[in-house]
């Protein structure tokens, strides 16, 4: 409140500060540089993140700028934990923030430590809560961590419906409740050029090669018979490369998946595809997916997380459950059996991406919780 009992008027050009863990590709850094596109001419936008990677490259590309938190790594650290609650309360200091945006689960703790006591509005995005999928002591850590925290954030967003229930059932509840704002995507007005199946069908799928994306049990499911006619393409790098290309090897799939490591073309690649698969074991709301439902790709994903809020089975693709080669082959064998089906669920695919899932849409409700949290 100000010295005669009045609330400070919103700034003209409020500053927004978006911090994520780490700069490189991912979920969480595609919508921060989606957020940040979409609200740079409404508000002084800072990025804060460890770099490089594709977020840092996505600021320089739009004239934002970027700052890089040294001590902000992935795993548990004393050191490192502390050093970066000191860097990111000491970067607030001086880019004076109107409002904080905060996304995945390591920054989302330290970020919130650190802001303590500042005055500054905070929201934190759960692109999947970290307990979720995780049981025993880990799970445990990771919902305390949440719990603790929460009371020093304004609003929490949750990507998924999925996820709002999760942070219900676990008591999370920061100071001006709990959002549920689906992720958003440029998808275009028209459904992309495709070319008509033919030949050797091509199966899309963009993930980080470790947890808890499941390649193991895609490579099982594309071994069944009735999946030979599909050819396997990832896009994406990760710790656990060597382990999936012994297994593609020892089920004689060598010829038929590729491992095509981290792209700056994924929409172009896509658009080589004539479906798109996602075996994993959580999710937020994977934009994976959203980028291949733009596309107008159908999709085969597991019914888990927020997965079932974007694919409508039947209609834009189908779900099966985690860990079971047999139910996602038996889908990638009735589509190698009837490739004619596919474009049909590609056009309601994209359809719902560009109707239901926009950017703009996106956006638009974010702006308006900053502005809430700012009056």
């Amino acid at each position: 409140m100000g010295r005669h009992g009045h609330r400070p008027a919103i700034p003209l050009t409020p500053r927004l500060l978006v911090i994520v863990t780490l700069a490189e590709a991912g979920g969480a850094q595609t919508f921060a540089a989606t957020l940040v596109a979409g609200l740079r001419e409404r508000y002084e936008v800072e990025v804060a993140a460890r770099g490089p990677g594709a977020l840092a490259d996505a600021c320089a590309d739009l004239g934002v700028p970027f700052h890089h938190v040294r001590h902000l790594v992935r795993n548990p650290h004393p050191y490192h934990d502390i050093a970066a609650v000191r860097e990111l309360r000491s970067l607030a200091r001086v880019v004076a923030p109107d409002i904080v945006q905060i996304n995945s689960s390591k920054a989302g703790v330290l970020a919130r430590l650190a802001l303590a006591g500042l005055g500054t509005r905070t929201v934190f995005t759960a692109h999947g809560w970290a307990f979720s999928g995780r049981g025993g002591a880990a799970g445990a850590l990771y919902a305390g961590s949440e719990q603790a925290v929460a009371p020093l954030t304004d609003a929490i967003v949750c990507v998924s419906s999925h996820d709002l229930q999760l942070a219900r059932e676990r008591g999370i509840s920061p100071r001006e409740g709990l959002h549920v704002i689906h992720n958003g995507v440029d998808a275009p007005l028209a459904l992309p050029t495709r070319r008509p199946p033919g030949g050797r069908l091509v199966l899309g799928c963009t993930a980080r090669l470790a947890p808890p994306k499941d390649l193991i049990t895609l490579l099982d499911a594309l071994a069944h018979p009735g999946c030979e006619a599909w050819e396997l393409r990832v896009f994406g790098e990760g710790p656990d490369r060597e382990e999936i290309e012994r297994h593609r090897d020892a089920l004689g799939l060598t010829d038929r998946v590729r491992l095509l490591g981290h792209r700056t073309d994924v929409a172009e690649q896509l658009g080589d595809c004539d479906a798109f698969v996602l075996i994993t074991d959580w999710e937020g709301l994977p934009y994976s997916i959203l980028e291949a439902m733009a596309a107008g790709l159908p999709v085969l994903a597991t019914r888990v997380g927020g997965i079932p809020d974007l694919v409508v089975p039947g209609s834009t693709g189908e779900l099966v459950a985690p860990r079971d080669a047999a139910e996602a082959a038996r889908v990638l064998a009735a589509w190698a059996a009837d490739p004619s089906a596919l474009p049909p669920l590609g056009r309601a695919a994209h359809e719902r991406a560009r109707d239901s899932f926009s950017r703009e849409r996106m956006v638009g409700r974010y702006d308006a919780l900053f502005g809430s949290l700012l009056n």
